[in-house]
């Protein structure tokens, strides 16, 4: 079968013909990639609209019942739906379904607060339901196809990972050296320790090599239990605490160190004893 063709969209190019559409008659679009929206967003954009109506047509695309869907533009409209706008201005359009998908992805791949998880999700639906390659995604996106893969491997890191990069807990950076880890009870005890650490990429990637190192060495099982039990460990000290706690080992010996931010911090510590 052959790849499907790349659709050239330009945006500008659809803008010929504005008409106002009853917000009523509008669904959103069901192949938007974004699985929420950021609620303060919305309301700075309810403020703008109301001071200024809708500068942007909403893009649209005629059902067979005389209703719309979105193509392009879903935080105007539920903007514009939270303040009461009875109309918007909108352009109509036929589109395809992958069309639709793919400028919803266009749409909100220049914002920066779009999940990577949901651009993950959305490049899978594209190669799912619409049989597009990696490559064909990365030339609609203008990204390399080796960005688009990393970003599809993503979505073979456990749901708790995933949770933690959906809410930004943790970085992309953090989440791809997490994927270094095979075991998983593994990788989900060094999400604990990366958070609650409040390490770096850097210091993810060399948890990580560590890690995948002991799990390779004939101790492997004796230094996962003693990891989790570290972990433990820091964990009940940290929430006694109220601060970062740092255990290094040397062989049988090591050092227990306690961050404190100022005078004061280190009374309260000391106190907590």
């Amino acid at each position: 079968m052959n790849d499907p063709k790349v659709v050239s969209i330009n945006m500008d190019s659809i803008k010929n013909e504005m008409i106002n559409v009853p917000i009523e008659d509008i669904t959103p679009n069901p192949f938007q990639p974004r699985t929420e929206f950021n609620e303060e967003a919305i309301n700075v954009l309810c403020s703008s609209i109301s001071k200024h109506g809708i500068i942007e047509p909403i893009i649209l695309r005629r059902k067979p019942d005389d209703h719309f869907e979105i193509i392009a533009g879903e935080r105007r409209y539920l903007a514009a739906k939270k303040i009461g706008l009875r109309e918007v201005p909108a352009i109509v359009r036929n589109s395809t379904d992958s069309e639709m998908l793919e400028i919803a992805m266009i749409e909100n791949l220049h914002r920066e607060d779009m999940s990577s998880i949901d651009k993950a999700k959305g490049f899978k639906r594209l190669i799912d339901e619409f049989r597009y390659t990696q490559n064909q995604i990365a030339q609609i996106m203008g990204m390399s196809r080796s960005a688009v893969a990393n970003t599809l491997r993503l979505l073979d890191l456990p749901q708790i990972i995933q949770d933690a990069l959906h809410r930004k807990e943790i970085t992309e950076g953090h989440a791809r050296a997490l994927l270094c880890i095979k075991d998983q009870q593994s990788r989900e005890m060094a999400l604990k320790r990366v958070i609650m650490g409040g390490m770096s990429v850097r210091d993810a990637e060399d948890l990580s090599r560590l890690i995948e190192k002991n799990s390779r060495s004939n101790n492997s099982a004796k230094t996962n239990v003693a990891d989790i039990a570290e972990l433990r460990l820091i964990e009940e000290l940290q929430e006694k605490l109220g601060t970062k706690v740092h255990i290094t080992k040397n062989g049988i010996c090591g050092k227990i160190e306690i961050e404190f931010y100022s005078d004061e911090d280190l009374e309260r510590i000391i106190e907590s004893f």
